[in-house]
């Protein structure tokens, strides 16, 4: 049977949105084309539920697959997750940084003001390097067997936790040297072992408050964003991890080669590391930036690429830059593009149709 997919790529000119058709891809919708995309969740449950948050603007949300999309918060939205346990509940994160929940699917928000209790210490290092110097919201990850657990990764100001939904939160970054969060996770259906992807290191812990370690055996590159877990391939084994890298951070990508970027894999809980990717250029100039799991085929993963610097509403280059949407079927051994235009990508999602 042919896959039904939905693929949502947020780039620097505005959501596209295509579907599987007849072993292509056809175009659905192009929403927000003068508007930057920085994250985008949808619901597994209700695909055709899909929420992006457009720089500057806010949250918006699809409930008929990118058809028509309504604005639900107002802000400087850079993260958005779904409650695994309850998709009624969506969590929003913002830059300067705050954090807000909905209980309704976006209807109506409430803001977590206990994050903003943490020290004056540690809100001293939520700012980011270019103008206008404010922090941001990058990931929020809500464990999928207690979602009264949840970590929120800042960009730049470290890694920051809640055991109360949210209510009162620690900080948890020691270890990280340079604070610049880009993604927290914790091993699949585990409580005892976290992942954190930076831009000068990938680090594990067993348990965040006690610090993080590096776990960086096998990369050629230093600088980390997305990572997936997919299933273990036998009983008793490791999930499968990807990873997205790049060579040094993007200040240094005004270079002929670019971001250097490539994609590793691990097969041992992160303990090593080998790069993967045949269908990739060896010097591959554009950032791989996201990467979104396939709804049913668990060795299948989607990357979005694309020549662009995050994180900043003015960027170097980007606009007008043609971006990417490769595909995976082997675990990230050999690599395909997808064969729809579009500019430079920034996340990615990929939902049943």
């Amino acid at each position: 049977m042919a896959e039904r997919l939905r693929v949502y790529a947020g780039t620097q000119e505005g959501m596209f949105v295509w579907r599987s058709s007849n072993g292509g891809w056809e175009e659905v919708s192009r929403s927000f084309t003068e508007g930057i995309i920085d994250s985008v969740a949808g619901c597994r449950l209700t695909p055709e539920r899909v929420y992006t948050g457009v720089m500057i603007d806010g949250l918006y949300r699809t409930e008929d697959g990118g058809i028509g999309w309504q604005k639900v918060l107002d802000g400087d939205v850079r993260a958005v997750s779904i409650d695994p346990t309850n998709e009624d509940v969506v969590y929003a994160g913002t830059e300067p940084v705050h954090l807000y929940r909905s209980e309704d699917r976006g209807d109506s928000w409430e803001e977590l003001t206990g994050l903003q209790d943490l020290s004056p210490e540690v809100q001293k290092r939520w700012w980011f390097p270019r103008e206008p110097h404010q922090g941001h919201v990058r990931y929020i990850f809500i464990h999928p067997d207690n979602p009264d657990t949840i970590y929120v990764g800042i960009e730049h100001g470290g890694v920051h936790r809640s055991f109360d939904r949210g209510k009162t939160w620690e900080d948890v970054t020691e270890g990280i040297d340079y604070v610049d969060i880009h993604m927290v996770k914790s091993l699949p259906h585990r409580f005892d072992r976290w992942f954190v992807s930076s831009a000068r290191g990938f680090f594990t812990s067993d348990d965040p408050s006690e610090g993080w370690v590096r776990a960086e055996s096998g990369f050629t590159r230093d600088y980390f964003h997305d990572f997936v877990f997919l299933g273990s391939e036998r009983a008793g084994a490791a999930p499968t991890m990807l990873a997205c890298t790049a060579d040094k951070s993007p200040g240094s990508w005004d270079r002929p080669e670019r971001a250097r970027a490539a994609i590793f894999r691990s097969d041992d809980g992160a303990q090593s590391w080998q790069r993967v990717g045949a269908g990739l250029a060896d010097e591959l100039q554009p950032m791989v930036w996201s990467l979104a799991c396939h709804p049913e085929d668990p060795n299948a993963v989607f990357a979005g690429l694309g020549i662009v610097s995050r994180g900043q509403p003015f960027q170097r280059w980007g606009l007008g830059t043609p971006g990417a949407i490769m595909v995976t079927r082997d675990r990230g051994d050999s690599w395909q593009e997808l064969g729809v235009k579009l500019p430079s990508d920034r996340v990615v999602w990929v939902a049943g149709d």
